[in-house]
């Protein structure tokens, strides 16, 4: 995981090619998004080769996620990286990184097993609706079922995301397609904070270029805005935290290219610092928006509802206090 001048390109080019990827679903139904994500390279990321992935790190899935962030991608892009990668070895995580099959996760909720068959209520569940799999917990790790079988049904939830509606899915004596460990789903888990972190990252950043923009063109009193001091150290402020995500993100990789047992830490600091500084950041610019920052017409308050959907999906109170909680024991 050296930042080598190979490494470096690579990224640059996957963050290109996501953006333009990005870009171009705006107009396309679901399918078609999943068919161009899929054939510009970007759902097989971290899949393995044998899946017709490019079995890559997570860092070249940073850049794409940004982009998502950015662009605010109406698709469930960490979850179907993460599943091809997961289920690599099965059909389905092939027909994922091909674009074919639609995935999705449950973040919330937890079903049981009897006689191999699940039963449970689960949420916030990105896009369920329009999907074709879901990943949902169960008491020794998790389960991939089809959204299509018999006993499951799917219903609209409240949620944040406009671009990424939440479903409630309800499980009744379902047969799983395939199953995680425990441990393999620690690691999803523990995955899905770092890509949210970038997500959050690309949408704080698009938010800090509109605001830019707007301050230097809108004029009050004769005067653009950006010539007033308190605005400028509100965008100064702004800035600095966006930068303060970009260097959480710099710090995990730094941790985990050396193996620093400090790493897996590493992951929840990182997303807990995005959550904070994102959310911070697209509220400032909501303000310096003004009145025109509350309207539907400026999309900055969707990149709010990305940030907060997200926050919801990691669970980030509790993360909070699990952080907390290790410090305290750490330093006792």
């Amino acid at each position: 995981m050296s930042d080598s001048a190979d490494d470096l390109a690579g990224l640059s080019a996957f963050a290109e090619t996501a953006r333009h990827a990005v870009a171009a679903c705006v107009p396309l139904s679901m399918r078609d998004r999943a068919a161009l994500l899929a054939a510009d390279g970007l759902l097989g990321i971290l899949a393995p080769e044998e899946a017709g992935g490019l079995a890559l790190d997570i860092r070249f899935a940073a850049p794409v996620m940004a982009a998502a962030g950015a662009g605010l991608l109406g698709y469930p892009l960490a979850e179907s990286l993460l599943l091809a990668a997961a289920f690599g070895n099965h059909p389905e995580g092939t027909a994922i990184a091909a674009g074919e099959r639609i995935a999705t996760i449950a973040w919330s909720g937890q079903v049981s097993t009897q006689s191999g068959r699940l039963s449970g209520t689960l949420g916030r569940a990105p896009l369920a609706g329009e999907a074709d799999l879901l990943l949902v917990d169960t008491t020794d790790g998790a389960a991939l079922i089809a959204l299509d079988a018999p006993g499951v049904a799917v219903l609209p939830a409240f949620g944040f995301d406009l671009e990424a509606p939440e479903h409630e899915v309800t499980l009744k004596d379902v047969t799983p397609l395939a199953t995680l460990t425990a441990d393999a789903t620690a690691r999803l888990r523990d995955d899905a904070l770092l890509l949210w972190a970038s997500a959050i990252e690309g949408a704080a950043d698009a938010c800090l270029a509109m605001t830019v923009e707007h301050v230097s063109t809108r004029e009050q009193f004769g005067k653009t805005l950006v010539s007033f001091q308190a605005l400028r150290h509100a965008l100064a402020r702004q800035k600095l935290a966006v930068e303060h995500i970009r260097a959480a993100l710099a710090r995990h990789d730094a941790l985990a290219a050396r193996g620093a047992s400090e790493a897996a830490l590493a992951h929840r600091v990182t997303f807990a610092a995005a959550v904070r500084f994102g959310a911070a950041s697209v509220e400032s610019a909501l303000q310096l928006h003004g009145g025109m920052g509350f309207t539907w017409d400026v999309p900055i308050h969707r990149y709010l509802r990305r940030v907060r959907a997200v926050e919801a999906q990691g669970n980030a109170a509790a993360l909070h206090r699990g952080l907390a909680l290790d410090l305290l024991h750490a330093n006792s």
